[in-house]
């Protein structure tokens, strides 16, 4: 988990989302262990970290994001490796259903 309370969404469009995450940078193991946990939600289709920049870029499956299943990995995925970032207001974005777990 990354001690992250600076996380931004800095650019949504559906489908797409790129995440600003300054305690990325220079961090490649904790980049590494934050793309596997992305990668495990179902309908993420791409994801690209810059350790040099501390973006992440996620491309994704509107349609496969917004079953339940894939929402609750989401969250926990939000919650585990970004609890600067607000899960239940990413979703709500994400037109996802907010899973309580």
């Amino acid at each position: 988990m990354l001690k992250a309370d600076d996380v931004q969404v800095a650019h949504f469009l559906p489908g797409r989302v790129r995440l600003k995450v300054p305690a990325l940078r220079d961090r490649p193991a904790e980049a590494e262990v934050l793309g596997l946990a992305f990668k495990s939600i179902p309908g993420v289709k791409t994801l690209d970290i810059s350790t040099v920049t501390g973006s992440v870029l996620i491309i994704y499956d509107v349609s496969i994001l917004a079953s339940e299943d894939a929402a609750r990995r989401l969250r926990a995925v939000l919650r585990e490796q970004l609890p600067g970032l607000d899960a239940d207001q990413v979703l709500k974005w994400l037109g996802a259903p907010n899973p309580r777990i």
